[in-house]
Parts: C-alpha cells; structure tokens; sequence
C-alpha cells in the first residue's frame, strides 16, 4: 500500500492545470502525486482505470486503493489541507455537494472546448480530437483565465524571486569571492543605475579573474566598483584582458582596464568589428548599463588559444554571433560567459539566434567540464574543492545543467515551428511557448513581464520566439509591450 494519494488529470485544460499549481502549492507534506492521463500509468495505479472514464474527469486513487472521481475527488484532496479543509467538508455534504457536482459536469462535459490544444501545447490522448474543436478565440480565453487562476500563485512567486535578488546583492555587494586557492576568482561589479537591475532582476555583474586573465570588465557605469577590485589586487595581478562578446556589461571597460593594468586586450575579430565603433545603444540599456566606448588600439585578436594562458578559444554563437568561450582543459573549467544563462533563460535581446545556440549547447556537451562558471554571476560544479557560497555556487554537474538548457531550446524550437505550421500569430505561438501547466513559465512571469515592461519590449519572451525565426538580416524589436484583442463571430484564425 503506498502512502501518497495519485491524481490523474487532464494535461490539456487549462482549470485542471491551475487545479495542479494549487495543489503543489498547498502539498507540503508530499502527500499528492499529480500525474497527467497516460494509458501507461494508468494499470500499474489501479486496475479499474480506463482510458475514456479518466479523460472525462479526475480519478484519484487513495493510499487505501479506493477510487474517487469528479467531485468526489477534488472534495477528496480538498480534506487533506488546512487551508482547503473547509471547501472540501462541505463538499461531501448536500446541498454543496449537488453544487459541486453540477458544476464539475458542466466543465468536464465542455472540456475540449474549454482546451487550448495549438500550436503543438498538447502532448496527450486526444490531440487531434482537442485540435479540431478549438478556436484560437477558445485558445485566448483559456489562456486569460489560466492566467487569472494562477494570479495569486504569480504574485507570490515573483515577491519569493524580488526577495532572493535582494538577498544575493546584498551577499555579494561589492565583493571579491576566490577559488581553487584564488587561480579563480569572482568580482562583482556594479554601479548608479546598474544596481538597481541587479536588485529587482537579479542579474549580478562581476568581472571573471582566472590566472591572471581578466574576463568581461563590466560597463562604463561600473568603473568605480571595478577600481576598487583592481586596487586591492597584488600588482601584476591582471596579465591580459579578454571579453567573451560586445555587450555593454562585458565590454565597456576593456581599455580602461588595460591601462590601470598595463596588460593587452584580447577580443575575438567579429566582437573588435561591433566594438569599432559600437553602435548606439537603445535609450534604456544606455541608461541602465551604459553605452560602450569605441575600442581604440593597441588590442589583440583572439585565435584558438590564448597565448601565455591555459585557454583554449572556442567560438560560441547564439547569445550574440561574436560569442567565445574560454576552456582550461587541465582544470576541466569553463567560463561560459554569456553562453549558458540559467537553465529558463526566456527574456534575451534582440541580437539572439537560438538556432546557433542549440549548436553552441551541442558543442559544449562535447567537452569535460566540472566546474561553469557563467557571465552573470554563478558557478555550477560538484567539485568539493569549490566550497559552497550561497547565491553563487550551484550544486549541479555542469553535463546536467547544459543538457537540461538544451532540451528547453529543443522543446521550444518544436513549439514554434508547429504553431507556425499551422499558422498561428507571434502572440498565440508566444503563449504556447510559455504554457502555464509548467511552472518555471508561471513562476518567472512576474519577472519577464517587468523586464519587459521597464525595456519597452527590447527584453521580452516574444524575442525569444523570434530568436528561432529571426531574418538573418535582423529587424526591429516589435512596438507594442503589451496587445489587447476583441473576437467576435466564428473565423479559425482571426
């Protein structure tokens, strides 16, 4: 007899979706196993399951092996929580179990129409039955309310990530962290206004030093935190300067830097002709991070190794098309720069081709890394010679995090090409992108949506779906931050 109770559910209905956030949510004790309708499961869980009974409502199957369904069930699992006790002891009792059970039906019998099965959302039974009945206008209201459903979970998450970014600038304010007996090191960066990013979004700064090698110096806003770092290092300290690509936090500070130093700049070729001379900057990354100066001679060009380092030079597109990695061999290390950026990563500029950063991952995979350590301020590693340093190190093999980043690209790239195959505008492929039955999309919407806001649209999940089908010749980022829509009459596609 197990001890957890296990929840069937409609994978592609958006109320049974919401349904399951809450449940997550309340389930502290781990007493709940939401599992979506899969005629594999449905056997080993309980003899009596059938296919067609499970698709037209909840089953749950108790610790005990009883069977609840519809109403019942949710009655069921609403017993098990405090804060749901009530509903669910009413529930059971008439006359609100009538109501209950009336209105269960009445969802339950309009499920397909209440689906928001496009653009490649469903991965379940009944797919092309879901597809046929549903109208992008369907699509949009079960969008909207899967979104009202979650709201109050939304808000939550997005306080728990405002308090977590405040949390880790505090720890790392202004700070040096070393490492592997200080052969790496972490500064961080920051600056009037760019501390304010790093508090409400969470994007640290830092410049990268490992072995005398000076990685990604920060932007012109950040020189006064970067001088601080430079005086208290020992002279001789910074024997050569490198940026892994033209972004303005990785590079406005590259000849600044050479002459406090007195060490050479190292750039890769395509990054020397984006930086001579940089073009101008979108008013809010101007103001928020700072425009780069042009880079002015003497500078070198990067080719496969790094003379007088242990790196080697690999090109590394996709966040930008001048992106390079460095890679110590001997020391199995990677500075990833801005080439893994969190697993979840979905609100980049418009520079991005996910096309070749799926190659980039695939590459990456390639190579034996234990220790990640990424532009913005983390390292991922099992190694028991980085000790631990919360909001920085991330007990994760590097393999793990960079296989997992890849299948999201993967699964992302599917969602796209199927919503274009059947037509569907930016805005609907966008949404099946982001469902809200998975909860890294509802959990960072909050987030995206203030980057989004604050950047006029320059940062936004919509530029993550144009990074799979941008036209190589490159376009200008989409006006509007935000769309409203009215549907009226009966047209597929409106």
């Amino acid at each position: 007899m197990e001890d957890r109770y296990k929840v069937f559910y409609d994978d592609q209905c958006e109320i049974c979706q919401a349904g399951v956030s809450w449940l997550r949510l309340l389930d502290r004790r781990g007493q709940v196993d939401c599992l979506p309708i899969d005629p594999r499961h449905l056997q080993a869980a309980h003899p009596s399951l059938i296919l067609e009974d499970c698709l037209r409502e909840i089953h749950v199957v108790t610790p005990a092996g009883q069977v609840r369904r519809g109403w019942a069930a949710v009655a069921q699992l609403a017993r098990l929580f405090p804060a749901t006790w009530v509903i669910g002891a009413l529930g059971g009792v008439a006359p609100f179990r009538w109501l209950g059970q009336a209105l269960y039906r009445f969802v339950a019998a309009n499920r397909y129409a209440l689906s928001k099965c496009r653009g490649g959302a469903c991965r379940v039974v009944g797919v092309e039955r879901v597809r046929r009945q549903s109208r992008l206008s369907v699509f949009w209201g079960c969008y909207s309310a899967g979104m009202v459903a979650r709201f109050p979970l939304i808000v939550r998450a997005g306080l728990q990530k405002l308090l977590a970014h405040l949390v880790a600038y505090l720890r790392t304010y202004r700070r040096r962290i070393d490492f592997l007996g200080g052969k790496l090191s972490l500064c961080f960066l920051g600056g009037f206004p760019c501390d304010f990013v790093r508090a409400l979004f969470g994007e640290q700064f830092l410049l990268v030093l490992y072995d005398g090698v000076a990685v990604d110096p920060g932007s012109s806003r950040m020189r006064r935190s970067l001088l601080r770092h430079v005086r208290r290092l020992p002279p001789g300290s910074i024997r050569a300067i490198v940026a892994t690509h033209h972004h303005e936090e990785h590079s406005g500070n590259l000849n600044w830097l050479s002459g406090r130093a007195g060490a050479a700049v190292w750039v890769g070729a395509a990054t020397a002709r984006l930086l001579r001379p940089p073009r101008r900057l979108p008013w809010v990354r101007r103001t928020m991070i700072g425009q780069p100066p042009p880079l002015e001679e003497p500078f070198q060009i990067l080719g496969g190794i790094l003379p007088g380092a242990e790196f080697e030079v690999l090109p590394a597109p996709g966040h930008c098309d001048d992106h390079i990695v460095l890679y110590d061999r001997k020391e199995k290390l990677l500075l990833a720069g801005d080439a893994f950026m969190g697993t979840y990563f979905a609100t980049p500029n418009p520079d991005v081709d996910s096309r070749l950063w799926l190659e980039t991952l695939e590459r990456l995979l390639d190579l034996d890394v234990e220790i990640l350590v990424e532009g913005h301020g983390q390292i991922r590693t099992l190694r028991p010679d980085v000790p631990d340093t919360p909001g920085v190190v991330i007990r994760e093999h590097p393999r793990k995090a960079l296989e997992e980043k890849l299948r999201f690209l993967r699964w992302q790239r599917e969602q796209i090409e199927t919503g274009l195959q059947e037509g569907l505008p930016l805005r609907a492929v966008e949404a099946t992108c982001f469902p809200w039955g998975l909860p890294w999309a509802w959990e960072a919407f909050w987030n995206d949506q203030m980057v989004k806001l604050l950047s006029l649209g320059h940062f936004s999940r919509t530029e993550q779906v144009r990074s799979f089908v941008r036209d190589p010749q490159g376009g200008d980022v989409l006006p509007a931050v935000y769309s409203a829509r009215l549907y009226t009459g009966k047209p597929e596609n409106r």
